[in-house]
């Protein structure tokens, strides 16, 4: 079955983590042999993926370029499709864009004057970092900023020391993990991301900007990389052990939609991405139960993109709601007054305008084919094809084809002498726009009529032995 490899495995480049793996090797074994429900499960996994999450955020804070990224990716023109899956993300999105960009302006200027005065700049960062920690990141956010701060270490030419890690002592099996994971991050960004990852370097305009600004000096950099890094592998575990866990609840779900325009492979193949969106997204702290949530976001995943499937012409998701809402009123009101509701009514009763309603209506019809029947069994059956004037247009193809059949039939008739060509151009029509029977060319020769049948076999036949599999092509 194809699942969402994707996001159901992190790569090999983001620490080489395995879905059923031990996540904390020193983790605590249960008091007691009674097994552990599912729930208590997610939640134990949401605290460490928001705890994780939140050490992530933390660490990359400190880095001036993860303000910069957050500038250059939501200051741009968002999405249709975003704007339409997101809309209330990117609301909070312009919330904290002009607190991030005073902000980052204002460390850029304090930089230029840290020698005079360190405490002015260490003030500024410190509110940088405070902005920037409580930016909505999404998944692909922080992913792509640990690339890029990854990426800037291998480019500044930084060698990772092993001894810098917390409790590196000889035999220590926990730092040895620890520095194999950081050491496959650091090659899996070298080998599979660096011309991706140099192409966003030109898309953020990096290179105009001093290195130690946007990412710290050589030393602290050097620091705080074990830290983002481990904080990454560790999220990035415990996000796809929670996905691993409630996989179930795809398949259940998507077992509801059998029978539909996709196949069940494709259905659970969306619906992982509505889990996605719940891990992501959950507040564990809201009490509520993550199977319960995650329920809402993959049926609307699934239901999505059903919505794209059954359609020839795609319509946006919140037409598609409208539309809905639209035949829930058409059926309140017949049902309320006994008859077929009225467009002014629909649109009294919606608080829509006529236009609107109308509008609403036209795009909610299903396409037909043209090669369709009514009724196949009936001998009278009529596609909605056969009700379409018949227009015969000059194809450019049709129009080439013609002028090479001119081009031979010249050919042709030069090759004949002059009463044969005479006789076969009067008799079809040939050059001129009237055509002549046989008898008012031998009028005009001064030939019987028979003569001029056999004069014209004869030309015929010269024509057929020289040109005929030239003609033959174009019948």
């Amino acid at each position: 079955m194809r699942l969402l490899t994707e996001y159901m495995s992190v790569p090999e480049a983001n620490g080489g983590i395995v879905a059923n793996k031990a996540i904390d090797d020193n983790k605590p074994a249960p008091a007691s042999n009674e097994p552990e429900s599912i729930e208590s499960r997610n939640l134990k996994l949401a605290r460490q993926i928001e705890a994780h999450k939140n050490q992530l955020i933390h660490g990359l804070s400190k880095f001036p370029v993860t303000a910069l990224w957050v500038l250059s990716r939501y200051e741009q023109a968002p999405n249709k499709d975003e704007q339409e899956d997101d809309a209330s993300v990117a609301s909070e999105y312009n919330e904290f864009l002009e607190d991030i960009k005073k902000q980052y302006q204002t460390v850029k200027l304090a930089f230029a004057d840290k020698a005079q005065n360190e405490e002015v700049y260490a003030s500024n960062r410190q509110r940088l970092m405070s902005v920037v920690q409580q930016f909505p990141f999404a998944f692909e956010d922080l992913v792509k900023v640990v690339d890029i701060v990854v990426y800037a270490f291998k480019y500044r030419g930084i060698s990772f020391d092993r001894n810098s890690l917390p409790s590196s002592s000889p035999g220590n099996s926990q730092a040895k993990r620890h520095a194999e994971i950081i050491l496959k991050r650091l090659e899996g960004v070298a080998r599979h991301g660096k011309t991706s990852l140099s192409e966003q370097f030109k898309t953020m305009d990096l290179h105009q900007h001093e290195e130690e600004y946007l990412f710290l000096s050589i030393t602290e950099m050097s620091e705080l990389m074990a830290d983002v890094v481990l904080a990454e592998h560790h999220w990035l575990a415990y996000r796809q052990n929670l996905a691993t866990v409630n996989s179930k609840l795809v398949l259940f779900i998507a077992n509801q939609y059998r029978g539909s325009f996709l196949d069940f492979e494709d259905l659970v193949q969306e619906g992982h991405t509505g889990l996605l969106k719940a891990v992501d997204r959950f507040k564990y702290r809201l009490g509520f139960q993550f199977s319960t949530y995650a329920g809402y976001w993959i049926r609307q995943a699934i239901s999505r993109a059903l919505s794209r499937s059954e359609r020839v012409v795609r319509i946006p998701c919140g037409q598609i709601a409208t539309i809905n809402k639209l035949f829930r009123a058409k059926e309140e009101l017949s049902l309320k007054t006994g008859k077929e509701p009225s467009i002014q009514e629909l649109a009294e009763y919606m608080q829509l305008s006529h236009d609107e309603v109308n509008g609403l209506l036209s795009i909610s019809q299903s396409a037909v084919a043209l090669e369709a029947f009514e009724d196949d069994e009936s001998e009278q059956a009529f596609a909605p094809i056969d009700f379409l004037e018949q227009k015969v247009f000059n194809h450019s193809y049709n129009m080439i084809a013609e002028a090479q059949l001119q081009s031979i039939v010249k050919t042709a008739v030069k090759a004949l002498n002059t009463r044969e060509a005479k006789i076969l151009c009067s008799h079809f029509g040939v050059g001129t726009d009237e055509q002549m029977t046989l008898q008012e060319i031998g009028v005009e020769l001064n030939l019987t009529r028979e003569r001029v049948r056999q004069i014209q076999v004869v030309a015929l036949d010269k024509i057929r032995m020289r040109y005929g599999e030239q003609l033959l092509s174009f019948l």
